[in-house]
């Protein structure tokens, strides 16, 4: 069966909502009311620690910032460009200008008949000044402007990305919980399989007790001392493995709320209570809570956003630019002299100023792409075939949770009947067959291996109802985890701690004003 996550908004607001508070919550969160206590921890307890001081949660959030600071940076507009620039800018003083001339000629006139004449003139034209003084400077600004909706189109986008990772942070608190919950279930086994050696041992030093009784009266041979001997050797080192495993469990679930130390001496639950296992049906109809299910709907969203800003890009952007231009002015003279054939001699100086040193303009522009190679369709087909892409992940994940919901189903159900075999029959039965076989025994009518053929039977009874309650425990919580029924149970804790911490954040200022108000 697969599943079709149903497009409610509400439900992404009211994560976001739960969400919001729940990292409020981690902030405000100080002093003993969320510190491992050295005493026995519940199940709850240790969810609450794990929640409040996972670093794994704690580096998750910086995750929810960063996207959030990415729509924040998506939502800015291009910058303005500042432009400078300088032309004719001179090196050295520009070249002079010298100009010669020569004449040759004559006039004729009835009094005179022909009068020949010549001439020669010079004239020198200084050249412009080195550095600035004649140069072209233009400062424009220039703006891009967005067409197409682009600005929007990306905030939409970084919404969509926001909310995908906030459902990836529902997913990591959910395999928190899920982790949390494991590790506790295999302490509480630890501690029971602990107990049940413990109990072997000491039957296996009372058995040890009876055999040397019954060797000095001369009933049995030592070799059933020595079997006897063997065997509580044997229980003692089971002990200590136990022992060595309850070790390991407590590192393991205090890592979960990042201690490398156990400070709890004891997990406190109850082991030994099983529930019988809802139909696969109702389990089904229950896994449109599981976040990796559910943000596939803002998964589609994400990329149908990010397509439709690939077809926004396609569309190209002119840039207006404004400025203003300043060109320098020269102002210029002249020298020359001359002498013609009539002994005359000639000199003149001419200058030429403006009314102005710089001659000042605006300039109006505008540049625009001409869209003849890069239309953007390479990121426009990238952009759909992901969309096709989600639509196959997406069912891939809802086979994934199909799948895995009906194996640990199958697994719970199956420790539940086990579970309930042994506690309704064999355990009864292999208890009342040790406690005759040791009574017949101590009066003579039974050997010891019949004693210790009863002690084995019942150690793996029990050993079988342990390890048949932990494999359902374990597979109980998967399904918690798999239909998102765990996330539900804990968001109303979420909140009922963001109130009791509010009190105790509060605590000191009523208590200060009280005294104030005694003074």
């Amino acid at each position: 069966m697969i599943f079709t996550v149903p497009k409610d908004s509400r439900k992404l607001y009211r994560l976001v909502l739960v969400l919001l508070i729940f990292i409020s919550i981690r902030a405000m969160a100080q002093g003993p009311s969320f510190t491992e206590p050295a005493a026995s921890i519940t199940l709850n307890d240790a969810i609450r620690f794990a929640l409040l001081n996972s670093p794994q949660l704690e580096a998750f959030e910086w995750d929810i910032r960063a996207a959030e600071a990415r729509t924040l940076q998506a939502s800015l507009r291009p910058n303005p460009e500042l432009g400078v620039e300088i032309e004719d800018i001179r090196l050295s003083r520009g070249p002079r200008s010298s100009t010669r001339t020569r004449s040759l000629g004559g006039s004729f006139d009835n009094a005179n008949g022909y009068t020949p004449s010549v001439g020669w003139e010079r004239e020198h034209e200084p050249g412009a000044r080195s550095g600035f003084a004649e140069s072209e400077i233009t400062i424009t600004i220039s703006q891009l402007i967005e067409l197409g909706g682009k600005r929007a189109k990306r905030i939409a986008a970084g919404e969509r990305g926001r909310e995908v990772v906030l459902w990836d942070y529902e997913s990591a608190r959910a395999n928190l919980i899920l982790a949390v919950a494991t590790s506790f279930f295999e302490v509480l086994a630890a501690q029971e399989n602990v107990t049940l050696q413990d109990e072997l041992t000491g039957l296996a030093e009372d058995v040890v007790r009876s055999t040397d009784l019954r060797l000095r009266a001369g009933q049995i041979s030592p070799l059933e001392q020595n079997r006897a001997e063997a065997a509580l050797a044997l229980t003692r080192i089971n002990l200590d493995r136990a022992e060595r495993q309850l070790g390991a469990a407590r590192f393991s679930i205090v890592a979960t709320w990042g201690n490398t130390e156990p400070v709890f001496t004891e997990a406190v639950g109850q082991f030994d209570s099983v529930d019988a296992v809802p139909a696969l049906e109702v389990l089904r109809s229950e896994v449109y809570d599981n976040p990796d299910i559910v943000k596939w709907a803002s998964e589609i969203a994400l990329r149908e956003a990010n397509l439709r800003l690939q077809r926004a890009q396609r569309i190209v952007d002119p840039t207006l630019e404004i400025g203003f231009r300043s060109t320098g002015l020269e102002s210029s003279n002249s020298r020359g002299f001359g002498a013609g054939s009539d002994g005359a001699f000639g000199w003149s100086e001419s200058n030429s100023e403006y009314d102005r040193d710089r001659d000042n303009r605006f300039v109006v522009g505008f540049s625009l792409p001409l869209p003849l190679f890069d239309r953007n369709q390479g990121n426009i087909t990238e952009a759909e075939h992901m969309i096709s892409k989600a639509a196959s992940e997406r069912r891939e994940a809802e086979v994934v949770v199909a799948t895995q919901l009906a194996q640990n189903r199958e697994l719970t159900l199956a420790a539940y009947e086990e579970v309930m075999a042994l506690r309704k029959e064999i355990l009864p039965l292999t208890g009342t067959t040790l406690s005759k076989t040791q009574i017949g025994y101590e009066q003579g009518k039974f050997s010891y291996l019949n004693v210790l053929d009863a002690q084995r039977t019942l150690f793996e009874a029990r050993s079988n109802y342990l390890d048949a309650l932990r494999r359902y425990h374990v597979a109980a919580v998967t399904i918690q985890r798999l239909t998102g029924r765990a996330l539900q149970d804990w968001r109303h804790v979420d909140e009922d701690m963001g109130e009791e911490n509010a009190k105790q954040q509060q605590e000191p200022a009523i208590k200060a004003a009280t005294e104030e108000d005694e003074k």
